[in-house]
């Protein structure tokens, strides 16, 4: 009697077939979920929509690359370094890791970061402003015209 025997498939055989598979339901699932979603600029949630946002994303890229020159300047004016945030939010994490936690510690090192925050948000306002005012006319009513735009997209996400 003969058996006709099939023959065993090599062990790197199937790994490389079960990782092609694997790949494949990777790519029809990412492909799917970018057509079932709409893709990554059709959820209002996904993106800010903060009035800050909205009106450096209106600028051009010039305008931007000299916003943030500016800001950096700045920051360097007032005597604060670019990273600065990240040194408080170590001294914060220091604090939280304390034993015993020290509540009035904590709460002087966030009520600090907020202040800064604000004040870099403040600088921030200040740099666009003057850059705003520094654009002829034209450029200004172009500007607008692209908030606008930005504006109604966010508001046509938002009511579907």
């Amino acid at each position: 009697m003969v058996e006709n025997a099939k023959p065993k498939t090599a062990l790197w055989m199937r790994v490389t077939l079960f990782i092609s598979v694997a790949m494949n339901l990777l790519v029809v699932g990412a492909v799917a979920g970018f057509f079932v979603t709409g893709g990554p600029d059709k959820r209002y949630d996904r993106t800010r929509t903060d009035m800050g946002t909205l009106f450096m994303r209106a600028l051009g890229d010039e305008d931007r690359r000299a916003l943030r020159r500016d800001f950096e300047a700045g920051l360097q004016r007032d005597g604060r370094e670019r990273g600065a945030f990240l040194t408080e939010f170590e001294a914060t994490l220091e604090i939280l890791r304390a034993t015993p936690f020290d509540r009035d510690a904590f709460l002087a090192s966030v009520a600090d970061q907020s202040r800064g925050r604000a004040e870099r948000e403040e600088m921030g306002r200040e740099v666009l402003v003057s850059r705003i005012a520094a654009m002829t006319d034209a450029e200004r009513a172009t500007y607008a015209d692209r908030i606008e735009k930005r504006v109604r997209e966010i508001a046509n996400r938002i009511r579907r």
